[in-house]
């Protein structure tokens, strides 16, 4: 017998508590809550809305990573135990799509809003929707690996524009002329992975839990949920200087568009995103390494094999990138 259950305050935080963990020792250390609601008010959330299981104000998470992930990753890496095309292709995606839904499954289970054993079947729906199916498009609805189908909702049946529902979701402001989010800490230096919709009631408090700390690096920097409404990169300047530096975004974003992607110009692509920084040299200590950025454009596992291979031996070093 399948049975539904309203969560109490309590078991929501154990929920919280223990997803932000299990996300933290995977490397993600961003897991920012905010409403559904508050992406499906938009014109874009209108026409592709994100699950709200019926609640008024539903639980939801975007799950992200940082400069520190780089290492986490490289540390568990390796090519020889993939059984798929997939995981050799894409290993970091694969990673993603792999291990958010099997955290979220037993973070529910901790909270004790999922179970299923032989007094019965406690089920609290939820879906994850990748950042990466953008690009690699698989059939709509399919459940993540690693994922126990029972309780998992195929994700919205059009992928959820991630880098609109952050802005919506009061994560990071979005750029139009740069087409990149600009956080007010990370600066352009992270990485939306996932976004995590619960049948769960989102309240300010999850926000207040989930805050970062000295001692607590998961979690996010922002308090509420509310919009971004001004470019954190453009904080400190007038008008006619933020006229003046969205005209030469435009510019080179224009060049870098008709010259065409090529993997071996990704260097020109790393100046054009520090571009947004160079009012803001506090964004400094988040940025990439250079083999880190290297692979974030290129994507060649080849050299992402390397790299692992380097830094379990003890050689890979976690320098900040140049500045091209």
């Amino acid at each position: 017998m399948t049975v539904s259950i309203e969560a109490t305050s309590e078991q929501k935080r154990i929920f919280l508590t223990s997803l932000r963990r299990s996300l933290g020792q995977l490397g993600l250390d961003i897991v920012h809550p905010f409403a559904a609601q508050s992406f499906n008010a938009t014109v874009l959330g209108q026409a592709n809305p994100m699950h709200t299981f019926n609640q008024t104000s539903t639980l939801s998470l975007i799950v992200g990573s940082n400069r520190t992930f780089w290492e986490t990753f490289l540390a568990q890496h390796h090519p020889s135990k993939f059984d798929t095309e997939a995981e050799r292709k894409d290993p970091m995606d694969h990673y993603c799509e792999r291990l958010i839904p099997r955290v979220t499954l037993q973070s529910l289970k901790d909270a004790g809003l999922y179970r299923d054993d032989d007094q019965g079947e406690i089920l609290t729906p939820f879906s994850v929707a990748f950042s990466h199916w953008r690009i690699t498009v698989p059939a709509a609805g399919t459940t993540p690996p690693g994922s126990r189908p029972t309780g998992f909702v195929p994700p919205p049946a059009e992928t959820l524009p991630i880098q609109h529902v952050a802005h919506a979701a009061g994560f990071a402001y979005f750029n139009p002329v740069a087409f990149l989010n600009v956080h007010p800490v990370y600066g352009p230096w992270f990485g939306m992975r996932a976004i995590v919709m619960v049948d769960l009631p989102y309240d300010i408090s999850d926000n207040e839990l989930l805050l970062i700390s000295d001692t607590q690096p998961t979690g996010t920097y922002s308090r509420d949920s509310k919009p971004i409404e001004f470019n954190p990169a453009f904080e400190q300047l007038s008008t006619e200087q933020i006229t003046a530096q969205n005209a030469a975004l435009e510019v080179t974003k224009t060049a870098l568009l008709t010259k065409g992607w090529d993997a071996g110009d990704w260097q020109e692509w790393v100046a054009f995103r520090h571009s947004l920084t160079r009012d803001r040299p506090d964004w400094q200590r988040w940025r990439y390494s250079d083999n880190q950025m290297r692979y974030h454009y290129q994507k060649q596992p080849e050299f992402l094999e390397e790299c692992a291979i380097k830094f379990q031996q003890g050689q890979e070093q976690s320098t900040s990138a140049s500045k091209f």
